[in-house]
């Protein structure tokens, strides 16, 4: 199908967060508003499936982060999808600044369902393995160091029309997480500066197992996987916090800056030091 669409989005003050730029929240709003679009010219508008009980579950997603944004940018998401059997389908999308720069980059694996069951509402392109086998797994937790943690609720009023959460909900608790993460380990701005070093979210992976469940409460837990020179791959989880599953993982890429020069830089022993006992390979992912 190789369907490529474009529509603008325009930035607003609310959304840009505490580092004074556009969240990734937003550019993940953008494009799955684009992907409903799709359906829609397919013949099923989102009142339609609400009606029919046909779903888009969100599976996976790849995300990049490549130039930063501000407030009132009119931003093009150029999308383009290619459809399996099962009723997989694979989008990729990007966000595109006003110089044509990419501003970012997310590849959603996604499934179309009626009643829970795969529903095709495209014609078969790809195999669903060929769609499934281009999003890698994250590796499992070995369980080798200690890790960040921190509840949260999850409120009804954020669901979306279906009455789910949206993807970008996940990406909000994951955020969250790292937020904690920092707290967790001691961290302040002062601490930040006096190192030379801050880090720098450039993206990564995420993979959703089961829905969030609105009125409960999920556990969101983060550490350090490893070091890799000027990358730190920190790795999370989403947790059912009655029921202990996981809800949605994540592999993130977080770039080690240094402040004073604006420029990326190797991880200082202060720094290793401090995130050791939430390290799970201090050694190297070579090393496991």
């Amino acid at each position: 199908m190789s369907v490529t669409e474009e529509q603008h989005v325009r930035t607003r003050f609310s959304d840009l967060d505490t580092q004074r730029h556009t969240t990734s929240r937003t550019y993940e709003d953008s494009c799955l508003g684009e992907r409903y679009k799709i359906l829609e010219a397919a013949g099923y508008s989102w009142k339609r499936m609400i009606e029919e009980s046909v779903r888009l579950q969100t599976i996976g997603a790849d995300i990049r982060f490549l130039a930063q944004q501000m407030e009132n940018t009119n931003l093009s998401v150029n999308t383009s999808v290619s459809s399996g059997d099962e009723g997989f389908l694979s989008f990729i999308q990007e966000v595109v600044d006003p110089s044509g720069k990419v501003a970012a980059e997310i590849r959603t694996l996604a499934r179309t369902e009626k009643e829970g069951k795969p529903f095709q509402i495209f014609p078969v392109e790809e195999s669903a393995e060929a769609l499934v086998s281009s999003f890698e797994s994250v590796a499992p937790f070995s369980g080798r160091c200690e890790r960040a943690s921190v509840d949260r609720d999850l409120f009804f009023c954020e669901r979306n029309p279906f009455g789910e959460y949206n993807p970008s909900h996940y990406w909000r608790l994951l955020e969250e997480g790292r937020w904690n993460f920092t707290d967790e380990c001691g961290l302040s701005l002062d601490d930040l500066v006096a190192m030379d070093t801050t880090l720098f979210y450039m993206g990564g992976k995420i993979r959703y197992h089961k829905p969030l469940v609105a009125g409960k409460k999920a556990t969101v837990k983060t550490w350090i996987r490893s070091f890799e020179k000027i990358w730190s791959r920190m790795r999370q989880e989403i947790i059912d916090f009655e029921t202990g599953e996981v809800l949605a993982e994540s592999l993130d890429d977080l770039l080690v800056v240094s402040v004073s020069k604006s420029r990326p830089k190797k991880a200082g022993e202060d720094m290793l030091k401090i995130f050791s006992r939430i390290t799970e390979f201090p050694e190297g992912e070579g090393e496991k």
